[in-house]
Formats: structure tokens, C-alpha cells, sequence
């Protein structure tokens, strides 16, 4: 296992918070939007995409931290897998397709991959 530095430890560990972040604004949409897009909802949404462009950036670190390590390859690969998923929101003019879109597609796939990633990233955080 790789020795990591103070700053190492913090991005992985305000990482880890990121991925339970995206989950809790991924259950709001599922529960807000059954009928309607809200002004809450896409806010929601937009903090959501911020988010993910901030875990993007953090594994093109992580990349560099863990070189060669082929789960976290695969982590990378599969997470843009969710992001394409995602941008299906923006061929859905309803609420509900946005809604099924979610509930079939996207939460499903990114809570499979946050558990895997999270199983990756707790060794190295874990006090």
C-alpha cells in the first residue's frame, strides 16, 4: 500500500465525502422529481454535476498517486460510464423521463461504483 503524504490523505478523505455528497443529491432528484423539475431540483442537479467534475479532477490525481493500479483503471473507466448516463438529462424534456432516467440508469450505476470506490479508497483513509 502506498505511503501517503498529509495533503494525499485529505483528498481521499474529502473524496470519500464527495462520493456520499453525489448519492445525497442523486436521492433528493429521485424523491423531488416523480412530477415536476423544481427550482430546488435543478439546483440540485447543477450541484451534482459540480460535483462530479470535481471527482473527475480528483481521480486524474489519484491516477498519478496509484500509477499502474488496474482496479483504479477500471473505477475511472466505469465512472464515465455514469457520467455518459447522465447526459441523457439533457435529451429528457419531462420530469418524468428525467425521473426514469435516475431511478433505472444513474443511481443504480453510481451507487454500484461508490461502494466499489469506496472499498478502493478506505485502506488509505482509515485512522
Amino acid at each position: 500500500m502506498a505511503e501517503l503524504t498529509a495533503e494525499q490523505h485529505e483528498m481521499l478523505d474529502r473524496y470519500d465525502e464527495l462520493l456520499s455528497t453525489i448519492s445525497e443529491g442523486l436521492k433528493y432528484l429521485e424523491d423531488h422529481m416523480k412530477t415536476e423539475e423544481t427550482p430546488m431540483a435543478k439546483q440540485v442537479f447543477q450541484d451534482v454535476l459540480l460535483s462530479l467534475e470535481q471527482i473527475s479532477r480528483t481521480h486524474d490525481q489519484m491516477e498519478i498517486l496509484f500509477k499502474g493500479n488496474e482496479e483504479l483503471q477500471a473505477l475511472v473507466l466505469d465512472f464515465h460510464g455514469i457520467v455518459n448516463h447522465l447526459q441523457g438529462w439533457f435529451e429528457h424534456d419531462t420530469a418524468q423521463e428525467k425521473h426514469h432516467l435516475l431511478v433505472e440508469h444513474v443511481v443504480p450505476a453510481f451507487e454500484s461504483w461508490r461502494t466499489r470506490m469506496e472499498a478502493f479508497v478506505k485502506p488509505y483513509i482509515a485512522h
